[in-house]
């Protein structure tokens, strides 16, 4: 019997990727039947943000939900198994464990076929296409993930396919011939890991699929980074994650709201330089340490964040251009070191701190909560949000994400250095502790921070007669600077403190002519003149 392959090619540029999903790939560019194979063009595509008529977009997406002959898999995942199959499971995954490098991925198909957790076609073309298809993206798995198939995420991937291929795939296409339309399945919002191999098996089937993300998290870059499987669709806008339309919205857009929108569009583009208020509030602020001279610092001080050279919008990130300096020393001259530091703590997005130790510390053993939220090896985001510890959740959304994210950042590409003895993990352990308790002073003014506009600062001057930074205090410190705040450090005796802990290429030290070692601070002398220029202190050590 002669075998004929199906082959379905990714179409890249479909002139109405909507109207394209919907109709038939035998109506499309590309469609070949030959006595060896049937190759067909599909739609794969990832679609990113909104258009400027929300409205419609979300209209968009309830009208294909009325589709019978499409599928919202992601408002219908069927999570059921059979214990038969999850015990046959089990079996199968004892025995790849117990083998030295595991089973191979044939061997390891043979025996799910075996033990009938593939489910099985009536046309045998379809049977040895979902074979291959199966093999395909199990070796995309283990090429992708740091144990491969001795990951610790691969069981649930397997579980989960084993469901979804019976729950859903031969549901949909057990009578399904090679010639036929293959399903269409749309995915709207946030995937898990198996979810996303799923939908990548489901593509590399042959299914049309849309992958929808009104905020723009494009999760499914990491399985597809060249684009081989799928493309992407950008709209210039984004908006929040909302649930799947449940029916038609009923406003509609006039000419003249349309023509604003787009004005607006044109007006605050991220690349235009012109930004409203807070149009950045949904994105992750990301710190870019700037390299300067003694007087640059009191230059770029002045300026906002959108002025500042490196100052970037990066996906769903905003690069902040930010100081971190140390100023080791006094200036000869006196006048000038201290009007230069007064002026730094005119600004009111600025917090003095003065008294040392300034943070909390904790005994408590952060053991069991970190390890709570690490998924498949990472900080899971949404699992530091949802925690019983959590103690931002009065905050709005966006920030506690972005704190969140920094957190997760802060802790995986630590800015702190590793004691004696002490493991990554000891010191990851520590950092998440220790920013779970950022002050209220400070979250206050993060709440107020617009990151294309007003850069808050935090100023310090380490008199001689105080206490010295804490590692607690350099823990935050470092969360500060990686969310973008500015960071001057004025210590006149010139003794080490930020250099014990911090690594040496995230901060700059300027070293001025004197070191004095009885220099208590100077209030600005207009101060009772001018009653309304605050300057914060932070009087208390623990606010």
């Amino acid at each position: 019997m002669q075998t004929i392959t199906i082959k379905s090619i990714v179409e890249r540029n479909p002139d109405d990727w909507l109207q394209a999903f919907q109709d038939s790939p035998k109506n499309r560019a590309f469609y070949e039947e030959t006595p060896q194979q049937i190759s067909f063009s599909r739609i794969a595509l990832r679609v990113l943000g909104v258009p400027i008529e929300e409205d419609e977009y979300f209209n968009s997406l309830f009208t294909l939900s009325q589709n019978q002959n499409i599928h919202i898999l992601s408002e219908e995942l069927n999570k059921h198994i059979e214990q038969k199959d999850f015990q046959a499971i089990q079996q199968i995954l004892s025995q790849h464990q117990q083998t030295p490098k595991g089973l191979t991925i044939n061997r390891l198909v043979a025996m799910m076929y075996g033990y009938q957790l593939i489910p099985k076609h009536d046309d045998s073309i379809m049977n040895r296409h979902l074979q291959l298809t199966t093999i395909k993206v199990i070796e995309l798995f283990q090429h992708q993930q740091s144990l491969g198939l001795l990951s610790n995420e691969f069981r649930r991937f397997l579980i989960d396919l084993v469901k979804w291929l019976k729950n859903h795939w031969i549901q949909w296409a057990k009578a399904l011939k090679p010639t036929d339309d293959f399903p269409k399945v749309v995915w709207y919002g946030e995937a898990t890991v198996s979810q996303r191999y799923f939908i990548l098996l489901l593509m590399e089937l042959g299914c049309d699929v849309l992958i929808f993300h009104p905020a723009k998290d494009d999760e499914f870059a990491e399985l597809d980074p060249t684009d081989s499987f799928s493309v992407s669709y950008s709209y210039t806008s984004q908006t929040t994650l909302q649930p799947f339309p449940d029916k038609p919205r009923d406003r509609q857009a006039t000419v003249g709201y349309r023509s604003s929108q787009h004005f607006e569009q044109l007006m605050h583009d991220q690349q235009s330089g012109v930004y409203r208020p807070w149009q950045f509030k949904d994105f992750m602020p990301r710190s870019l340490t700037l390299r300067m001279t003694y007087d640059d610092i009191f230059i770029y001080a002045k300026e906002k964040a959108l002025v500042r050279p490196q100052f970037d919008i990066n996906g769903n990130e905003v690069v902040i251009p930010v100081i971190f300096a140390k100023i080791s020393g006094v200036s000869s001259q006196r006048e000038e070191y201290w009007h230069l530091m007064h002026q730094l703590l005119i600004n009111p997005q600025t917090i003095f701190v003065q008294e040392f130790p300034f943070t909390k510390t904790s005994k408590a053993n952060f053991h069991f909560h970190y390890k709570h939220c690490l998924v498949n090896g990472e900080l899971s985001v949404e699992r530091i949000i949802q925690s019983d510890w959590w103690q931002y959740g009065e905050l709005s959304l966006e920030l506690q994400q972005a704190i969140a994210h920094t957190i997760k950042t802060s802790c995986e590409q630590p800015m702190l250095k590793q004691q004696p003895n002490e493991t990554l993990y000891d010191l990851q352990l520590f950092l998440f502790k220790q920013l779970t308790m950022i002050p209220q002073e400070i979250l206050r003014l993060l709440q107020s921070f617009d990151y294309s506009q007003e850069i808050p600062k935090m100023v310090l001057y380490q008199a001689p007669q105080q206490p010295a930074l804490s590692r607690e205090d350099i823990a935050l410190l470092a969360f500060l600077n990686r969310f973008g705040m500015d960071i001057v450090f004025y210590n006149p005796t010139g003794q080490l403190d930020l250099e014990k802990h911090l690594q040496e290429d995230t901060y700059d030290v300027h070293r001025l002519e004197h070191m004095l070692f009885d220099l208590p601070y100077e209030e600005p002398q207009q101060q009772k003149t001018a009653p309304d220029k605050i300057i914060k202190k932070l009087f208390n050590r623990f606010f």
